[in-house]
């Protein structure tokens, strides 16, 4: 018989298995499976058993299992047929109708495989708390004063008498702890250039909610915003994510090119750009480019968003004035983060806006979130006003400036002949430019199965090749990390080269 045929009915006598549940076990798989069509009449029960050698009893009892389950019906003076509607459980139910681009800034898988660049890294790499050399944008947690910090702290829970309870411990701000904000608009002032007051400043859980929270507030579906090639994935998800295109705008040595962005997209409603560093190439936005940026704003009523993610750690030269102090606070929206000084763990960044948005984005504040954890936001605060964070930023710069020359140094002595390092005046990682024949996203992988984490520069490009480049963050690791790091990243050469 065709049916036995194509389901290779082969029935063993075992007294684990019956020789009906045999049957049915056949029949339906080869009903899930689609080799015994819906509708389709099946051989008479006396035909089955003969054909398989078994009683007619057996035959029915499998019959009956399957009809009783919803996989067969019989009709009556015809025979048995194939339900032409299968069980309920195996009617694949719609999927739910998520955002793919909130999916995407949520998911780690999607962020490791833009460009293909980090598809297949290990997800005990991935999901890693420790970072492991040579992670990027990842603090020194070894060197934070973590006993000033719980003294500070317990000093906190020691002071909470009723009244301060009452004020702390209920609802707060939603634009963020009052105390906060006027040490972080003093802290822009003295940093950046910025001029402002503490009713600019906005708190929130991280740059990124107050990137997603802007790009809510200022796109209408369609809207067109210049992004930087390669860039920072979070704001291309953002994006997307409200119904904006994100446009990609190459940069050079320069920075963004703005006049690319002028011609790619001249409508464009908003510009992200990162330019005291850009993520992640690293260099610096020129001040001719700064100019004409604030000058398109202003000309096309559109806005920028001028991500300052790791200006604090400038290691020589005076930094170049913020995009928010050229404009003077009309169409700029600066974002910073206490992530990079402090620890991630924190969750605390800031946003400073424009007069005319303040309302906005404190109503939009509190529909996202409500409001960042109040007692964290005091020690914060405490930390900033006592001068503590000041000189912390400080120790750091020192002792980053010295991670940085140590792994200058090593990756001259040790793996000069397979890449180049370009020193860096900003920040916690240094651009590899791999020497021919190499690829950043091959030894990206390669790394990662020997337990080190280099990110290839084109997991972050959308139109740009880069894949001749990676990053090397220094500033999470000690002198001995680096060197062990190092080793294990010249093996990881060799035998791609070999």
């Amino acid at each position: 018989m065709l049916l036995l045929d194509a389901l290779a009915l082969n029935l063993e006598r075992r007294p684990d298995a019956p020789l009906y549940r045999q049957i049915y076990d056949g029949l339906a798989a080869g009903i899930i499976g689609g080799a015994i069509k819906p509708g389709e009449r099946l051989p008479s029960t006396r035909d089955l058993a003969q054909a398989l050698g078994v009683s007619r009893n057996t035959i029915m009892l499998a019959f009956e299992q399957l009809t009783a389950e919803g996989y067969l019906e019989g009709l009556s003076g015809s025979g048995t047929y194939v339900s032409r509607e299968p069980p309920a459980e195996l009617v694949e139910k719609e999927a739910p109708r998520i955002n793919p681009a909130i999916r995407a800034a949520g998911s780690l898988e999607r962020a490791f495989d833009i460009g293909g660049g980090l598809a297949n890294v290990p997800a005990t790499l991935r999901y890693m708390r420790r970072p492991v050399p040579f992670r990027s944008n990842f603090p020194a947690l070894d060197a934070f004063p973590v006993h000033l910090w719980a003294k500070l702290a317990a000093d906190l829970y020691r002071r909470l008498d009723a009244d301060t309870a009452n004020h702390l411990m209920g609802e707060g701000d939603p634009q963020g702890y009052g105390p906060l904000r006027e040490a972080i608009a003093e802290h822009v002032a003295l940093g950046r250039g910025i001029a402002c007051t503490a009713a600019n400043v906005i708190i929130f859980a991280g740059a990124q909610q107050a990137v997603d929270l802007a790009c809510r507030l200022l796109l209408m579906p369609g809207d067109e915003v210049v992004c930087e090639d390669p860039g920072y994935d979070g704001v291309y998800a953002s994006v997307i994510a409200t119904g904006g295109v994100p446009v990609p705008v190459p940069v050079d040595e320069e920075g963004l090119d703005i006049a690319m962005a002028e011609r790619k997209t001249p409508g464009a409603r908003l510009a992200y750009v990162s330019p005291s560093k850009q993520f992640p190439l690293g260099m610096a936005l020129s001040l001719e480019r700064r100019h004409q940026l604030v000058d398109w704003a202003n000309r096309t009523n559109s806005w920028i968003l001028e991500d300052d993610y790791d200006s604090e750690f400038r290691y020589s030269g005076r930094p170049l004035p913020s995009l928010y102090g050229i404009d003077r606070g009309a169409r700029v929206i600066y974002l910073g983060t206490f992530s990079k000084t402090l620890f991630p763990a924190l969750r605390l960044g800031f946003a400073i806006v424009p007069t005319t948005l303040i309302e906005a984005f404190v109503s939009a504040r509190t529909v996202v979130g409500r409001y960042s954890p109040i007692l964290e936001q005091v020690l914060v605060a405490r930390f900033m006003t006592e001068g503590h964070f000041a000189s912390h930023v400080r120790k750091m710069r020192k002792l980053y400036s010295q991670r940085q020359a140590h792994l200058l140094c090593a990756v001259e002595g040790r793996l000069g002949e397979w890449l180049t390092v370009t020193p860096t005046d900003t920040g916690m990682e240094v651009i590899a430019r791999l020497a021919p024949g190499l690829s950043g996203r091959a030894l990206s992988k390669a790394a990662a199965e020997r337990g080190l984490e280099v990110m290839p520069i084109s997991s972050l490009a959308r139109e740009t090749d880069v894949d001749d480049r990676v990053t090397l963050g220094f500033s999470a690791f000690t002198t001995e990390q680096i060197d062990e790091g190092i080793g294990r990243l010249r093996s990881v050469l060799m035998a791609m080269r070999a």
